[in-house]
């Protein structure tokens, strides 16, 4: 974790017009936020999953809690440079005293640097998963995930400020075998202050699989790679 609505494409028409940031470069700090290769939420969801299931699996009793904790980065050679530390704490929550589901906690903190936008961030996630009963394919999630931070932007406006975003996810779905998100719906607000004044945008994702998701923003359209943050309008 919706219709795609399709938006006006022409600057002239931009919703962002009297914003201090464009709907593009809004669109940059939201793809970054989601992406995998800056650390964002789509590299979240893939922990969460994994753990929740070793919790599961090691079965620390009904309400019972599991914590981990490690850094990540970038892959060598990767043309985005990134370096993460995350903290988890993971509780074990039973229906009629039989284990059904693993709720989680998080926090993180580091850096990253892509060709767009380079960022220095902390945030959170609350999420509940399930989908661990054995003819399940597939982990489902939902909750929130923030990320709080500044930025620079290297392309459009050039702009340099500070950015909060708040992705709420629902129905989320985690192939069992695949660790990417395969489908889902979130909504989305992004608030925050550049060099050239305050800027607030909200709207909806929309999860395609394949390590794509759709990204509408105050009503124009975007493609997202979830792997490289990349956002183009569609």
């Amino acid at each position: 974790m919706l219709l795609l609505a399709v938006g006006a494409c022409s600057k002239n028409n931009d919703s962002s017009t009297n914003a201090s940031i464009s709907t593009d470069d809004a669109a940059t700090i939201m793809a970054n936020s989601m992406s995998s290769g800056s650390g964002g939420m789509a590299s979240a969801s893939a922990d969460v999953t994994l753990n929740a299931q070793v919790t599961f699996s090691a079965n620390p009793g009904c309400g019972g809690t599991k914590t981990y904790s490690f850094s990540r980065q970038n892959p060598q050679g990767s043309s985005v440079t990134y370096s993460y530390a995350f903290n988890y704490t993971y509780t074990l929550n039973c229906v009629n005293n039989v284990p059904d589901n693993v709720s989680s906690t998080a926090t993180s903190t580091g850096s990253f640097d892509g060709p767009n936008l380079s960022s220095t961030d902390t945030g959170t996630s609350t999420f509940a998963v399930g989908g661990f009963a054995q003819s399940s394919t597939a982990y489902t999630l939902s909750g929130e995930y923030k990320r709080t931070g500044s930025f620079t932007q290297k392309t459009g406006n050039m702009n340099k400020g500070n950015s909060s975003v708040d992705i709420t996810v629902s129905s989320l779905t985690m192939p069992k075998t695949g660790g990417t998100i395969a489908s889902g719906n979130a909504s989305f607000t992004l608030n925050g202050t550049s060099n050239n004044g305050s800027f607030s945008f909200n709207g909806v994702i929309t999860f395609t699989g394949n390590n794509q998701a759709n990204l509408v923003i105050n009503g124009t359209a975007y493609v997202v790679n979830l792997l490289t943050g990349n956002a183009a309008r569609s």
